[in-house]
């Protein structure tokens, strides 16, 4: 027999992270029921030489398991019954098991028992302005000079570099030089490109040299400088010359083919729409950025602990993938950001958190807007992935079936709704 609702009481404790504390008290008259349930439970479990299991006395059973094992057992049955009713009475919807605090000493004869119970549910927020921000959305230009620069870069890509032997170090030129401090201490080379990017005073004073040639030069290192122990600094150091390479260039119809263009002029109007498609793009985040902290601003949420710190997990991890990538390790990194681990692992989590909360957000106000996503939209987005990838759209519905990402499709795509829904309610244009 459950306990009686009136043999307890609770207080409810506000925690951080969307969860919630009860701290329950049950009267001492509850005690003896409950050791009786507990009994009863434990003899379908436990088996004592000389009995048939079920069936062991219970002052028997008691003195073979002892009286804790008895407490435990009435404590356990009472608290969960105890959560059944606080859940029932209080309308809640727990998102993970419950944590249950139980007191070492166990249940005394006639004492009340104590205990907490640590609850994460969904939490109820209230969502702060979301329209009429009024932002105003930059005009996006490109110019003939952007054009020329990154068609001059495909035309780099697809030249032929050459070895200079006679002649002197030209703009535009990849050189190896070799280093030496005024002490005669070797530098590692450098591999250099006349670009006028990484040192333009440097490349000033290069052009017109030769192979072989040598000549004390000073640079300003620039702080940001790959070389960490001479970032920041002044150096004269002696350069040396010793190879020369140069790009050409291919002709005007070989480099049309390669761009699969008819023209010079059709080609730079492809080339500046996809400038204009990329600046678009970086704008739309810009603008969806800035409408996102106004509404964080005023949006009261304390998102589940739980989402956070298993998001926070798989942040941490994917991080210090990129970073093994790059063939480094998280000391490293700390060191030349001059953080400790402390102030990482709570950034981490700081950016696990808003990013939650952005989804909740979002997700409310889909909920809010009456925004959603049909099947048909799924079925047509799926058909051009099948298309894209020319593959068949039976074969791709299977994979995304197997792998389970078709409501992760659907949900990215209703959360992309929901972004053009803000930017269209908040953002005005130019004058």
């Amino acid at each position: 027999m459950p306990i009686n609702e009136s043999s307890f009481k609770y207080e409810i404790e506000k925690l951080q992270g969307s969860r919630i504390k009860v701290n329950v008290e049950v009267d001492a008259k509850e005690r003896e029921q409950s050791l009786e349930r507990a009994y009863k439970n434990l003899v379908k479990r436990y088996q004592v030489p000389g009995f048939r299991k079920g069936y062991t006395p219970r002052p028997v059973l008691e003195k073979y398991l002892g009286s804790e094992a008895f407490e435990d057992e009435a404590i356990r049955i009472v608290a969960r019954d105890i959560l059944n009713m606080i859940l029932k009475n209080e309308k809640l919807t727990p998102l993970q098991d419950p944590y249950f605090d139980l007191l070492p000493e166990g249940w005394k004869e006639n004492e009340n028992l104590k205990f907490s119970i640590v609850i994460e549910i969904p939490p109820e927020f209230k969502l702060g302005n979301y329209k009429g921000f009024s932002i105003k959305r930059e005009k996006i230009e490109v110019s003939e000079e952007e054009v020329d620069r990154v068609i001059e870069q495909i035309e780099l890509q697809l030249s032929k570099l050459n070895s200079v032997e006679d002649g002197s170090v030209e703009k535009g030129d990849v050189v190896y030089l070799e280093r030496e401090k005024e002490d005669g201490t070797q530098l590692p080379p450098l591999w250099f490109t006349l670009n006028g990017q990484m040192l333009p005073d440097l490349e000033e004073k290069l052009i017109g040299m030769k192979v072989g040639e040598e000549k004390i030069i000073e640079v300003d290192f620039p702080e940001d400088f790959y070389e960490k122990e001479i970032a920041g600094q002044t150096l004269p150091l002696k350069w040396r010359v010793k190879k020369i390479w140069r790009y050409e260039k291919p002709d005007e119809e070989t480099f049309l083919q390669k761009v699969n263009a008819n023209s010079l002029e059709e080609f730079r109007e492809r080339v500046k729409e996809s400038i204009r498609e990329e600046r678009e793009r970086l704008e739309k985040d810009r603008l969806f950025a800035e409408i996102l902290d106004k509404i964080l601003e005023t949006t009261e949420l304390d998102p589940p602990l739980s989402y956070v710190h298993y998001l926070a997990e798989n942040i941490l991890k994917e991080f210090l993938s990129e970073l093994n990538k790059k063939g480094l390790n998280l000391e490293d990194y700390l060191a030349q950001r001059g953080i400790n681990r402390d102030e990482f692992v709570n950034n981490v989590i700081e950016d696990a958190r808003r990013r939650i909360k952005i989804e909740m957000i979002l997700d409310k106000i889909a909920e809010v807007e009456n925004i959603d996503v049909s099947e048909e939209e799924v079925e047509n987005v799926i058909k051009e992935i099948a298309e894209n990838e020319g593959k068949d759209y039976k074969e791709i519905r299977r994979e995304l079936e197997r792998e389970g990402t078709i409501n992760t499709l659907k949900r990215n795509m209703l959360r992309e709704k929901v972004r053009e829904f803000l930017i269209k309610e908040n953002v005005v244009e130019e004058e």
